[in-house]
């Protein structure tokens, strides 16, 4: 090994490691942004507020019976402070809308989540109560959907015609069983998204059968009572911007157009009182001035815009000049360059 080619090796080092430096604090700038990025979305722990849930063979809740009853008798395969959700559809007979032969609702606080969130992650999760009678929950195929009309908390195998309206379909979120069928989750993301308008109604979720299921005969117990106490569900969302409006929504600009009539669109109609007798004509009856024509102005939609990382052209120009810094560290390294260089300096 001669001592020249040592020399330039050892000259060529500053190069090696200038170049390593500049790759491993590049490589993981983006990493960098998109953990940023997502320390945005805050998850939260929400409270059960209310719960209820209805039962068609409710005596008395049928219609067709002539028993007085004072209240709700118990379902003796569903403990006290239970909820049970049970199968299959059934048509509408005596008076009784069609649906599940057992169904229940829930609501949640969400006072810890501001509103115009986007709500990116809402996972209800539901203790099986092994003292209940659950029944062929292979087959159990449980959905869950939006309220539409006021409820109360409370209720007990309440009679099936008090239940409240519900938005259920085959294409409403599925429960799903996990820890062995020890419990049922779902995510209601989207449904809660609903509730993060301004003028969103939080009317709470109906677990129930699965529209599609005319067959399947089953039944689900959740519980005990302790556990749905203390039941809570995990929201992940990202707070509005300080704006208004969502991170990840447009922000929508709508300027009436010129000529508008008054009251038009919901817009409030002004007026006037009369005015006194005795005014002057030019306070009365003030000249009309012409308007001058004017352009039209529409609505506008201005995109927020994606920050959640730089632009392509940012990388580009960064390997470039990493390229450039290199390739002048690496001539300034080598000898022969370096006086071939200042050769052309001295002319």
């Amino acid at each position: 090994m001669s001592a020249g080619g040592s020399a330039l090796r050892a000259a060529r080092l500053p190069c090696v490691l200038f170049l390593a430096a500049v790759g491993f604090s590049v490589l993981p700038a983006p990493a960098m942004l998109s953990a940023a990025h997502a320390a945005d979305a805050v998850t939260v722990k929400v409270p059960l507020s209310r719960a209820s849930w209805f039962w068609r063979g409710q005596p008395g809740g049928t219609g067709v019976t002539s028993i007085a009853l004072s209240g709700d008798v118990p379902d003796p395969a569903v403990p006290a402070g239970d909820l049970a959700v049970a199968g299959p559809e059934t048509p509408a007979a005596a008076g009784l809308q069609a649906g599940a032969i057992a169904a229940s609702y829930l609501a949640f606080d969400l006072t810890k989540v501001p509103v115009g969130s986007t709500i990116t992650s809402f996972v209800v999760s539901l203790p099986v109560d092994t003292k209940g009678i659950t029944a062929d929950v292979t087959g159990a195929s449980m959905v869950a959907c939006a309220v539409q009309t006021g409820w109360a908390g409370g209720l007990e195998a309440s009679a099936y015609g008090g239940k409240p309206t519900d938005g259920c379909d085959v294409h409403s979120p599925k429960l799903k069983a996990v820890d062995g069928g020890d419990r049922y989750t779902v995510d209601i993301a989207e449904i809660a998204q609903r509730w993060m308008k301004p003028d969103g109604l939080n009317l709470g979720i109906a677990i129930t059968d699965n529209p599609a299921n005319t067959l399947t005969v089953y039944q689900v117990v959740f519980g005990p009572e302790t556990a749905l106490a203390a039941l809570t569900a995990a929201v992940t969302y990202v707070a509005p911007r300080a704006g208004g409006g969502s991170s990840d929504m447009q922000d929508t600009v709508v300027v009436p157009e010129p000529g508008a009539s008054a009251g038009s669109g919901g817009r409030p109609v002004i007026t006037f009182e009369p005015l006194p007798p005795g005014m002057p004509a030019e306070v009365a009856h003030p000249p009309v001035a012409t308007p001058e024509p004017v352009t039209p102005v529409v609505a506008m939609t201005v995109g927020s815009g994606d920050l959640s990382a730089p632009p392509i052209a940012f990388w580009i120009a960064v390997v470039l000049i990493v390229l450039l810094l290199g390739a002048t560290t690496f001539a300034l390294a080598e000898p022969r360059l370096a006086d071939s260089l200042r050769r052309s300096l001295r002319r």
